[in-house]
């Protein structure tokens, strides 16, 4: 057998069980430590993607260790409400830390590397803490279960389509390889997948997920692309980096956050 496919299968199974013993089990440090690292180590390749702190090793560590406190800290706020917002303060400190470091960095890359800084913890930090709002409410840790499972039947279905029957490109500019048979072979894998999971009447969420998630690896292939590299890390053999594991999430978790504030909204004014 392939090593290479060796090696995929075990990196892979590894971070499948990782994923599911922290959303399972229910074990608070468990949870913090498969998510923050998580955190840390998608912020660490997100400034190595970009190339920001290239001589600067420790405002890496500081900008990815900044991330894992923004999961922490918005974990607490969901568990325990709003008045462990005040969490939230040394996390200010920080933002305006990167704001005044700004102003000792080379006046030229500044302000594209304060963007991409700030995008950084967005992107990372501040999408991925989504996850702590099913996490902490039991009635809807079931869908958090649900989104890492659509997220894979979804890579899976479309990898079997695309390579089977794959003829029509999807976006060749910025992902040559996928196609709009691996389309829908995905959102039908997940359509089903949140069938089973979450019951028929909602195998809307497998066909949205599926749709938010494309976009989200896309997003990812085009910051990629734009840079020259193929992976966005190495940490995973035959995977890449975390990122490539966690970019159709970071799209579908704040997405699913919004769309379940609208249905809790719209059930909460029409049965008032």
């Amino acid at each position: 057998m392939n090593s290479n496919l060796v090696k995929r299968a075990i990196f892979g199974a590894l971070y499948v069980g990782l994923i599911l013993a922290a959303i399972l089990l229910r074990g608070h440090w468990l949870y913090m430590g498969v998510f923050g690292l998580l955190a840390f180590l998608g912020n660490w390749e997100w400034s190595n993607l970009v190339s920001t702190h290239r001589i600067f090793p420790l405002r890496r560590i500081s900008d990815a260790a900044a991330t894992v406190y923004l999961f922490w800290s918005t974990h607490e706020i969901a568990d325990k409400g709003i008045e462990a917002s005040l969490l939230l303060v040394p996390y200010a400190g920080y933002l305006l830390y990167i704001l005044v470091r700004s102003i000792y960095s080379e006046r030229e890359a500044m302000p594209t590397d304060l963007a991409k800084v700030i995008f950084g913890q967005i992107y990372v930090g501040g999408f991925l803490s989504m996850a702590n709002i099913f996490y902490t409410d039991e009635g809807t840790s079931i869908l958090l279960l649900a989104i890492f499972v659509c997220i894979w039947v979804n890579d899976t279905g479309a990898y079997l389509a695309g390579s089977t029957l794959g003829k029509h490109k999807l976006f060749p500019s910025v992902s040559p390889k996928k196609s709009w048979e691996g389309f829908f072979g995905g959102l039908v894998a997940s359509a089903v997948a949140a069938g089973l999971l979450l019951g028929w009447e909602q195998a809307y969420y497998g066909v949205l997920i599926s749709i938010i998630a494309t976009w989200g690896d896309l997003f990812e292939s085009m910051i990629k692309r734009s840079v020259g590299v193929k992976d966005s890390g190495s940490i995973l053999p035959g995977h890449g980096g975390i990122l490539d594991r966690i970019d159709s999430l970071l799209f579908v978790l704040p997405f699913m956050a919004f769309l379940q504030w609208i249905i809790y909204t719209y059930t909460t004014l029409h049965l008032a």
